[in-house]
């Protein structure tokens, strides 16, 4: 009997970021390993260079192109089980309910990751991968809605550590960077990091070399969109990352992190119900966050306290959580 298939659906860009095919990367990776379905890929916008993608059947149209169309294309000559969306929320998509009715009449399960609340009525699944997800303006909904520390779509490659004190610094500013923090933020870590500090700086794949000071105080090390960014979360000793999927990459290795959002106030219910989680400094900009780097530099007792917590909260492998109710919707074992 010929195995199930399923469509794992995103859109991928500059503007955009790589979170949404990070987080269906996990997913995929998973289906396969587990070998009870087939996944593939359906990308909108910029495809990345990925070994990772290479595992998978991908089809890619450019990010302009009609979403319902694409869509039409290419379901018209293959048969999935199940999809599964990962979309870009500005990203407006005309008659997308309509398409959404026309497959459940085809018996295709629809499960929806970090959004498509509004069609609740209609989608199987919707899965927040969110700690602090409010649901209860959603209780008349017919999807079964699912969040919580269990429902981080993470790859875990690597096994954690104790955590000990050290030197070196990861910083992350995203797939993008789209705050254009390498233009001023390597000049205000180097004046202010002790001076042994080693720092990795994380160039994303579709992001901009940052600009480092003419004479540079530390020791700096720029990674170009590296293929698994787990190999340098556990080579560090202390992160300070945008808020995003990353972070929560960084929690799972219980290395101490101090987390902000460049992004305005768009993430501010998220930060202020992760100040009183205890596993990482929360702050609101990024000179507040530098500053918190050297204090949790200088605070071996809050870093381990981080460490631990952090370990504890993702304890729980939110992509296994995912992949198992798929095979209960699709009905396999």
């Amino acid at each position: 009997m010929n195995k199930r298939r399923v469509l794992l659906i995103c859109h991928v860009g500059s503007e955009i970021g790589i979170g949404h095919l990070s987080r269906l990367l996990a997913v995929a990776e998973t289906l396969r390993n587990d070998n009870k379905v087939i996944p593939e890929f359906l990308i909108l916008g910029d495809v990345i260079r990925k070994d990772e993608l290479a595992r998978f059947k991908v089809h890619s149209f450019a990010l302009v192109n009609d979403f319902v169309g694409t869509m039409d294309k290419t379901l018209i000559n293959n048969e999935y089980a199940a999809l599964i969306f990962d979309l870009y929320p500005n990203h407006n998509i005309e008659n997308l309910n309509e398409l959404f009715r026309q497959l459940k009449q085809r018996d295709v399960h629809l499960i929806g990751i970090d959004g498509l609340l509004e069609h609740c009525d209609i989608l199987d699944l919707i899965w927040v991968p969110s700690f602090n997800f409010d649901f209860s303006g959603h209780t008349d909904c017919n999807s079964v809605l699912k969040s919580g520390w269990d429902s981080f779509l993470i790859q875990k490659r690597l096994e954690h550590t104790e955590w000990s004190p050290g030197s070196k610094v990861l910083i992350l500013t995203g797939g993008s960077d789209v705050a254009k923090l390498g233009k001023t933020l390597p000049v205000q870590l180097d004046e202010v990091l002790g001076k042994d500090t080693e720092v990795h700086w994380v160039r994303g794949p579709f992001s901009c070399a940052p600009i480092l000071p003419n004479k540079c105080r530390l020791n700096w090390t720029i990674h170009d969109a590296p293929e698994h960014l787990d190999e340098l979360i556990v080579q560090s000793d202390y992160v300070m990352t945008v808020f995003g999927v990353s972070f929560f990459e960084v929690l799972q290795y219980g290395i101490p992190t101090v987390v902000f959002s460049p992004y305005g106030i768009k993430d501010n219910k998220e930060l202020d119900a992760l100040s009183k989680e205890g596993v990482a400094i929360v702050e609101v900009n990024s000179p507040r966050a530098i500053n918190s780097l050297v204090e949790l530099m200088n605070n071996e007792k809050l870093a381990r306290e981080y460490s631990i917590n952090a370990l504890r909260k993702m304890s729980i492998n939110g992509v296994q959580n995912l992949c198992n109710e798929i095979y209960s919707l699709v009905r396999v074992r």
